[in-house]
Parts: structure tokens; sequence; C-alpha cells
């Protein structure tokens, strides 16, 4: 009986000690899933942040091809300008104004 009695003690402390191993391995998993949470979280900014990114990124592109567009049809009238002004000190030159 003595035996048995022994035998059920060192039973109960194992199990209680299994317990208290399981409760610590809960703890861990629960701690593990809060940061992988927490880093799918700051997945999800960095990748928000990307695509504003990329958003602006593009605007800037369109903006610096309508730049460009304006340049050069700025450039184009003022050749062209440029041309008409020449053709008209030529015309000018013709007449002789006295005074």
């Amino acid at each position: 009986m003595e035996q048995t009695r022994e035998a059920f003690e060192v039973i109960g402390l194992a199990v209680e000690s299994m317990t208290d191993r399981v409760a610590e391995i809960a703890g861990a998993v629960q701690q593990i899933s809060a940061e992988s949470q927490r880093a799918e979280g700051g997945i999800s900014e960095v990748a928000a942040v990307a695509e504003q990114s990329s958003a602006s990124a593009e605007q800037v592109s369109a903006s610096t091809q309508e730049t460009s567009a304006s340049t050069q049809e700025i450039a184009s009238s003022a050749a062209e300008l440029a041309r008409t002004a020449e053709q008209l000190d030529q015309l000018v030159r013709r007449f002789k104004v006295t005074a």
C-alpha cells in the first residue's frame, strides 16, 4: 500500500510538473502569436507606405512629363516668335522714314 501511495505521489508530481510546463508553453505560444500580429501590422504599414510612395513617384513622373512637354511648346513658340520678329524687322527695314 505504501508503494502505491508513493507511486501516486510521484505520478502527481510529474503531472503537476507537466501542467506547469504546458502552461509555460501556452504562454510562449500566446506571446509568439501577439508578436506575429504586431509584425503583420508593421508589414501592412510598410506596404501602405510603399504604395503611397509609388503613387507619389508616378505623380512626379507625370508632372515631369507635363513640364517637359510644356517646355518644348514654349521653346517652339519662342522660336516661331523669333522668326516672326525677324520677318517683321526685314519688312520694316524696307521703308525709310524721313523727318
